[in-house]
């Protein structure tokens, strides 16, 4: 009985510890499922549920005339869930083979084999997500989205589609350095100007982590969509832009040159239109932009800063144009150093427009030791009140730091007075001094130059930048006058001859500095370094563009700013006077005859009907054909006749294109398949194949306008 009693006590005992178990695990569930529900539902949650932040699209940077310099493209990460549960073995077994070819048929990255052993050893190891191809393009999706398998989509087929923004510049290196990036914590140009505009408001979603580490949205009223960044339009023209990278590009190339910029700027509004800076690649020897020298590079300006030294003089009333001062023999010493100047045919006493012109160290330099020898604080207080001892403080960064020497500095001598005078122990940015010349040119206004016109969003303005006014008048006008005079004289007479021109006048003045360098000397080794430039504006009578090219180390062929840098200013002048009818008065009257009806180009009776009527001119049209017309100013009267290119194209046979507009005749000779190259901006001039001739489908015909 014994041991009967003592099995029946351990068992009512391992009951009871039963019992009392079940009722613990029946409380902690209670506790758990009831009572702190909300607590682990929410701990499980943190565990597979997280917010995702969803990237703004980047705002766009357009040019003045809305081209775009800079936008963010779309890109596509494709991935695949291998081991989606629809994907049996036999259905992925019998599609591995085409998906494989056809990803290495569009993307030619991999190898039919390559691709196949990816998707095979992802499916036997159980991969939820295998990156297949990065940042494919969104033409590339398309034709992804029918590939084997793929096309059944995400729950059924796997596919897996993450997308991704890159910045991308349609025309590559053009003033790539103005517009800038901004990455690393590194600001530059109008991207890093703009970047609290552009980039936008991020959102964020709620996205749940499934097996193998993908991620969906769920839908959730906490979500917050994105808000994508303004728009920014520049003041850059593309086509003077890319004048000015071309020709300062060519003339480095040509002078074997270290590096240059080149600035072009609206007269009376500052805004830049062309902004260059080129340097040399010592591991390819090519030019690139990879600094903002125009912004950034403070330097010793040399000549072109003698202009400022005689605003100065002339303004404390001590110099004229027709005073007089003695060359000597092109040489004048102070103290233990002497000034020289370079090869010309002049010595002796010449007039103060004359040392200008021929850029005369000696006599500018006399000029300014003569009257603030004894009191060089207060030429140094004329310069300062042009601003060339301070930053413009441009809306884009990296703005160099002027250097203004001081007469109570420790290093200041007995020569740093006519040094100064002729832009030696000064530094200055390329920016700067355009602004004096371009103050000059605008009526002693002084603007600080701008790069961008507006912001917008969707379309709309949301913000504009107006010129802002740095100093309303650097000088009196009988001052802007004599600098005026002084100016156009270096082109007409002067070291600027070259630039000189019958269609259109210039202004402005050469410079040719010795470079320091790094030890503070200007001869190293036997060698010289120099910076050539040219300053000025056009046309002088009439200023409306202002420019400055600047370049540095020439070392073939000369390294006078007239032989060196004159030539772009001129070649972007040409462009700009060709390109600008509002420029010169003669060639606003050829836009219209003297009864005021405008010329009308050959070509859509609908198109040229619209806009005719719409400006409320009358015409006469000879007529029942509302198809292709020729257009005709006869006596003051528009006369508009029929024409049929369209059924002589069918015939094989060219028309006659004069006077049509490049749009239309390139529609016409495209949709009847022949291959057209257009040359120049206007009307069609000159067509290569003429009018009458039999032409054969496929052909090239050159279009040129004018």
């Amino acid at each position: 009985m014994e041991p009967r009693k003592g099995t029946l006590l351990r068992t009512y005992l391992l009951y009871a510890f039963m019992c009392m178990l079940g009722i613990v695990i029946t409380a902690r569930v209670i506790s758990i499922q009831y009572l702190q529900g909300n607590k682990w539902k929410i701990a499980a949650a943190n565990m597979t549920t997280s917010y995702c932040t969803i990237e703004a699209m980047r705002g766009n940077i357009y040019a003045a005339d809305g081209n775009l310099l800079a936008t963010s493209l779309p890109y596509y990460d494709i991935a695949m869930d291998v081991n989606t549960d629809y994907l049996s073995d036999e259905i992925f077994n019998s599609k591995i083979d085409s998906l494989s070819n056809s990803f290495a048929q569009l993307f030619k990255d991999k190898s039919v084999d390559e691709y196949y052993r990816i998707l095979k050893s992802a499916r036997a190891s159980n991969q939820r997500y295998v990156l297949l191809k990065k940042s494919a393009s969104y033409d590339q999706l398309q034709k992804v989205k029918h590939f084997p398998l793929l096309r059944l989509g995400r729950n059924k087929g796997g596919m897996i589609v993450e997308q991704t923004y890159k910045r991308e510049l349609p025309f590559r290196d053009l003033a790539e350095r103005t517009i800038g990036y901004t990455r690393d914590n590194i600001d530059v140009g109008l991207e890093g100007a703009f970047d609290e505009y552009l980039r936008g408001d991020s959102g964020r979603i709620l996205m749940e982590k499934l097996a193998g580490g993908i991620r969906v949205p769920i839908n959730n009223d906490d979500d917050v969509q994105p808000q994508n960044g303004e728009d920014v339009v520049s003041t850059i023209n593309i086509n003077y832009q890319d004048v000015a990278e071309t020709s300062l590009r060519e003339q480095l190339i040509k002078h074997n040159a270290d590096h240059g910029c080149v600035v072009l700027m609206e007269v009376k509004t500052g805004r830049v239109l062309a902004a260059a800076n080129l340097d040399r690649k010592d591991s390819t020897g090519k030019y690139e932009e990879s600094y903002n020298y125009a912004l950034g590079e403070a330097a010793e300006p040399g000549s072109t800063f003698k202009l400022s030294s005689l605003i100065v003089a002339m303004e404390d009333g001590y110099v004229n144009n027709t005073d007089s001062i003695n060359l000597e023999n092109g040489t004048h010493q102070y103290y233990d150093r002497v000034m020289r100047d370079a090869e010309h045919d002049e010595t002796g006493w010449v007039s103060v427009q004359r040392a200008f012109e021929m850029s005369s160290n000696v006599g500018i330099s006399k000029i300014i030791y003569k009257y603030y020898a004894n009191q060089p604080k207060k030429f140094v207080d004329g310069l300062c009140r042009l601003g060339l001892d301070k930053p413009l403080q441009l809306s884009i960064p990296g703005e160099g730091i002027p250097k203004m020497p001081n007469p109570s500095d420790k290093n200041w001598s007995g020569v740093s007075l006519p040094w100064l005078a002729i832009g030696y122990g000064v530094e200055v940015t390329p920016l700067q001094t355009l602004s004096v010349y371009n103050a000059v040119a605008n009526n002693g206004t002084m603007v600080k130059p701008k790069f961008v016109d507006a912001l917008m969003k969707e379309g709309k303005v949301v913000r504009t930048f107006p010129t802002q006014v740095m100093n309303p008048e650097i000088c009196s006008t009988t001052t802007l006058k004599k600098l005026r005079k002084l100016l156009e004289g270096v082109v007409l007479h002067g070291t600027a001859k070259n630039l000189n021109n019958t269609v259109y006048s210039i202004a402005g003045k050469t410079g040719t500095a010795q470079i320091a360098n790094k030890g503070h000397a200007y001869k190293t080794g036997g060698k010289i370094d120099y910076q050539a430039s040219f300053v000025g504006y056009f046309p002088a009578n009439n200023p409306e563009y202002s420019c400055i090219v600047i370049m540095n180390s020439p070392s073939a062929d000369g390294y006078y700013g007239n032989i060196t840098a004159g030539p772009i200013f001129r070649e972007i002048a040409d462009k700009v006077y060709a390109s600008s009818i509002n420029i010169d008065p003669s060639v606003n009257s050829l836009a219209t005859n003297k009864h005021g009806s405008p010329f009308v180009k050959n070509g859509s009776y609908k198109d040229i009907d619209n806009v005719l009527q719409s400006m409320g001119i009358s015409f006469h049209f000879a007529g029942n054909n509302a198809g292709w017309v020729n257009a005709e100013l006869q006596d003051s009267t528009i006369h508009i006749t029929a024409e049929n290119p369209q059924r002589m194209l069918k015939q094989g046979i060219m028309p006659d294109l004069h006077g049509m507009s490049a749009d239309d005749a390139v529609y016409l000779l495209e949709n009847n398949h022949i291959r057209v190259t257009v040359k120049g901006m206007g009307a069609v001039a000159e067509q290569s194949l003429p009018a009458g001739t039999k032409f054969n489908k496929g052909q090239k015909v050159l279009l040129q306008l004018s």
